[in-house]
């Protein structure tokens, strides 16, 4: 009777008590800044979302490399397809998260946006991230990554221009969105001792308006709405407390931006951020967007400004996500507050 007993209680046991949850990771205090690239550094392509094209891709290598920068693509970055992505979920997780991990690579270009990258969230090697700090660029749904590295690692990432939209061409409004990034990214483009910057808006591009005065200064977080969105409620939605949001989004109707904005108001987030940076909304009807935006915007007592020259259009311009941003509404400007990136290197 007595073995019996012992050899009961340990299977008592685990019916008694819970299983005891892994303990989460702590988010960081401090941010990182990646290293400013330089030429001969390497940039590694990768497609954690919608599938790469050949050609688009091979021009954006070509330009790169004229620039003195080496280009890693894996073999089969152009070959890999599955529904509306580019790859299975294992396969974009594990390209992403082994550019990382190169010893040799000192950027992370996300070749293109689309869909997708909320189902990799959970599988990239956040501890890889925070132990490997990189440049890690890209807008859209790249959106979703800014948001999880910001939160798991506070890793300073950029949201940009991606080579197989935008930074290839050099034509119009793409001109002046390549020459920002490049500004922001590479350390040869910055007085020794670093600094801030005004972030400049192009004549012939899109003009902010104000929607409400005053100034702010917060770290930058955001990007695309319906990413912003479709992270609420998960261990990577976006920070509201003090920071400076920004949004933009392509396609979208009226209504669809409505309901997403009343997302973040309900979750009380919209009341918590020190300013707002609203980027192109090309899709909407100009009239009935302006009609949203007054609505949850246009009595804020904090800055606002909207029609920047970022999101989905030529005139993209570059942001640090995680960086230091100064919002001043009245004048119409935006201005980094220090350097993103490391230039000690």
């Amino acid at each position: 009777m007595t073995r019996r007993l012992a050899l009961l209680l340990p299977v008592l046991a685990a019916l008694a008590l819970p299983d005891t949850p892994a303990p989460a990771q702590p988010t960081p205090a401090a941010w990182t800044r990646p290293a400013a690239l330089k030429p001969g550094d390497t940039i590694a392509f990768v497609a954690p979302a919608g599938p790469a094209d050949p050609e688009r891709v091979g021009k954006a290598k070509e330009k790169f490399e004229a620039m003195g920068f080496q280009v890693k693509v894996p073999p089969t970055l152009t070959q890999r397809k599955y529904l509306y992505l580019a790859g299975t979920d294992v396969e974009r997780a594990a390209e992403f998260n082994a550019a990382v991990k190169d010893k040799s690579v000192q950027a992370v270009f996300a070749i293109k946006g689309g869909y997708g990258l909320t189902r990799i969230l959970d599988r990239i090697d956040y501890a890889a991230v925070r132990a490997n700090p990189k440049v890690i660029a890209g807008f859209s749904d790249l959106t979703a990554l800014h948001l999880a590295i910001a939160k798991k690692c506070r890793l300073i990432t950029f949201h940009a221009p991606m080579p197989q939209y935008g930074l290839y061409r050099d034509d119009g409004g793409f001109g002046y969105s390549n020459d920002l990034f490049w500004r922001t990214v590479r350390a040869d483009r910055y007085p020794k001792a670093g600094g801030g910057y005004a972030v400049p808006v192009p004549a012939d591009g899109p003009q902010p308006r104000r929607l409400a005065g005053g100034k702010a200064r917060g770290r930058l977080v955001g990007g695309n709405l319906t990413l912003v969105g479709a992270t609420m409620g998960t261990p990577y939605e976006v920070e509201p407390d003090g920071n400076i949001l920004l949004l933009e989004d392509t396609g979208e109707k009226g209504y669809r931006i409505d309901r997403l904005l009343s997302q973040l108001k309900l979750a009380g987030h919209l009341d918590k951020f020190a300013g707002f940076i609203l980027g192109t909304f090309d899709g909407a009807d100009e009239a009935e967007l302006a009609a949203i935006f007054r609505d949850y915007f246009a009595g804020r007592k904090v800055p606002v400004i909207v029609n920047f020259p970022v999101g989905h259009t030529a005139f993209n311009a570059t942001f640090p996500h995680g960086g230091l941003v100064e919002l001043d509404a009245d004048a119409l400007t935006v201005r980094v507050a220090e350097t993103p990136v490391e230039l000690g290197r």
